[in-house]
């Protein structure tokens, strides 16, 4: 699947350009020092997509059972972009994809209980470092049987990965930290447990009198800083 995904054309046909496209792995290249280029993510290669799919059983798709592409409701540019992502796969594979919209109570449920097998989520951090991004495929979220998983929606279990997130976590230098935290982005590639579409990008425009507003990926500023720098000609 992630090979018959053209991520290049979902940024600029279905976005209009506004995004980074999914190549490297589940950490934005937004994070300040953490070389996410570093991870080689998937590229758009249906040949290849079409022979891995050969060779579980399924050539040219023949017998391959139908999916379902589980969305949340309102959700726009959501929905068009999971549209894209069927056509290419039905055309890629010629499978057949459903798309399935339930409102936002009901798909979060559905993904805790673990009985969507294919969805789409996204994920903003909640501070800017790698590790709210690992944190999410942690197999200690998975619950007991019948118990919600709350945080590893994919329910991924692999306790090498366990290993190398607290090996990483346990570091205090932060460059060594962030070699060890791409190991563990490598590893989420590597076995294919998500499909990285596009990273989100945001726009500011500002007059060139405003003074301090700087920019970073969590739009965090002191706004007691930013000040109007006004020819004394001017009025506002």
């Amino acid at each position: 699947f992630n090979y018959a995904i053209n991520r290049k054309k979902i940024v600029d046909n279905v976005l209009n350009g506004v995004g980074i496209r999914g190549r490297y792995g589940i950490v934005p290249p937004a994070i300040a020092d953490y070389n996410a280029k570093k991870v080689n993510g998937f590229t758009y290669n249906p040949d290849k997509a079409k022979m891995l799919l050969a060779e579980a059983g399924y050539t040219e798709g023949e017998g391959f059972p139908e999916i379902t592409l589980q969305i949340n409701t309102g959700g726009g540019v959501n929905r068009q972009v999971t549209q894209a992502v069927k056509k290419m796969l039905e055309e890629n594979l010629n499978i057949k994809v459903n798309l399935q919209e339930l409102s936002w109570p009901q798909h979060l449920d559905k993904l805790e209980r673990g009985v969507a097998g294919f969805f789409r989520l996204g994920w903003v951090a909640d501070y800017s470092d790698p590790e709210n991004f690992f944190n999410l495929f942690l197999s200690e979220h998975i619950p007991a049987e019948g118990g919600k998983s709350y945080l590893n929606s994919t329910r991924y279990e692999n306790h090498k990965y366990d290993s190398l997130y607290y090996d990483a976590l346990s570091s205090h230098e932060k460059h060594e930290r962030y070699e060890r935290y791409l190991k563990i982005d490598q590893m989420i590639i590597d076995e294919a447990i998500i499909m990285p579409l596009f990273y989100k990008e945001n726009y500011r425009l500002l007059q060139p009198y405003v003074k301090n507003f700087y920019q970073n990926p969590m739009e965090y500023r002191k706004f007691r800083e930013v000040y109007f720098a006004l020819p004394k000609s001017n009025k506002i």
